[in-house]
């Protein structure tokens, strides 16, 4: 904290003790009830230079656990300034107001209670792919709360799953995104995650659904992202149920098995990885694949590797 910080600081906290407020996180939550009921009527006009937008974004953050007390009328706030349409520095603004009341522990109760209202209000409409450069920083903003959101098990599992489809198909945009390749990256992360925490409700569609987008992102320009998209594969046939549709079984093989043919170790490596994890799942399928495009393989002593270990390991114990 700079030196000025600490001093400001200080003279709120003997303010609040000069009118007998316990904190100064009271005489925040205090100012806030006082001037949200006057922002409710002018929240909807807000732009990049409105004042009272900076006054509520730092008055929010100072009142602590004190904002469950208005959690209605500033996630109302927050849902209204980052349509689009809107100034790109305002939605920013409040993407990063839901990020930080994401990372905020203590309001985690309250958040699960309404994670359902932030999903379908705040995260998937700033996921929605419109054109121009400042929207991929809204996009990947979305990105970064939907992961925060996973991985604090802000939202049932049960009801995330109900809204697994419309997630992952808002979200493809991200996964597809020819010319930014941080925001394929976040969304092959959010698609790990969203296997790892929602694995038990997963249905064959959903399966279906994100096999096809895995696919896609082996055959990505960028290294980085392939070996990413092996470790959310790697989760995939972790959780895969056994058996799965043969003809999709089959299909993803064969297209995971050329790229053992790459010309980068790393890359073979983490293919490798895959078709281990693979195996454990129609062994029997996956030994004849293997089989079939040993011969083929620019590798195939690694290939037979591959089958002699699911022989091993599945078939004979």
């Amino acid at each position: 904290m700079l030196p000025h910080a600490k001093n400001v600081s200080h003279t709120i906290e003997n303010l609040a003790k000069n009118c007998d407020i316990a904190s100064s996180q009271d005489l925040f939550s205090i100012e806030l009830a006082a001037l949200l009921d006057e922002m409710k009527e002018t929240y909807e006009d807000w732009d990049k230079n409105t004042p009272d937008r900076f006054i509520f974004d730092m008055l929010v953050k100072r009142s602590y656990t004190a904002v469950v007390d208005y959690w209605e009328t500033i996630l109302m706030i927050i849902a209204s300034n980052i349509e689009h349409g809107k100034d790109y520095n305002l939605r920013m603004d409040m993407l990063n107001l839901c990020e930080h009341f994401l990372l905020q522990e203590e309001l985690h109760g309250t958040i699960v209670f309404y994670s359902e209202i932030i999903l379908k209000m705040i995260i998937l409409p700033c996921m929605v792919w419109h054109i121009g450069k400042p929207n991929v920083s809204i996009r990947k903003a979305a990105v970064v709360c939907m992961i925060k959101l996973i991985e604090n098990k802000l939202m049932e599992p049960e009801k995330l799953h109900e809204n697994f489809t419309h997630v992952f198909n808002t979200m493809k945009n991200c996964l597809d995104d020819d010319w930014v390749h941080e925001i394929r990256f976040a969304g092959i992360i959010l698609t790990k995650n969203m296997i790892n925490y929602l694995h038990e409700h997963l249905a064959g569609d959903d399966w279906k659904m994100m096999y096809v987008e895995l696919l896609k992102r082996l055959d990505d320009a960028q290294d980085g992202i392939r070996i990413e998209c092996c470790k959310c594969f790697e989760a995939f046939f972790d959780n895969l149920p056994d058996p799965w549709n043969s003809t999709f079984y089959d299909y993803t093989i064969k297209n995971i098995l050329i790229h053992l043919d790459d010309q980068n170790p790393a890359i073979q490596d983490a293919i490798k990885g895959v078709l281990q994890k693979a195996a454990r799942i129609q062994t029997n399928d996956f030994i004849k694949i293997c089989k079939e495009f040993e011969g083929k393989s620019a590798h195939p002593a690694l290939v037979k590797s591959l089958w002699e270990h699911a022989t091993e390991k599945y078939l004979n114990g």
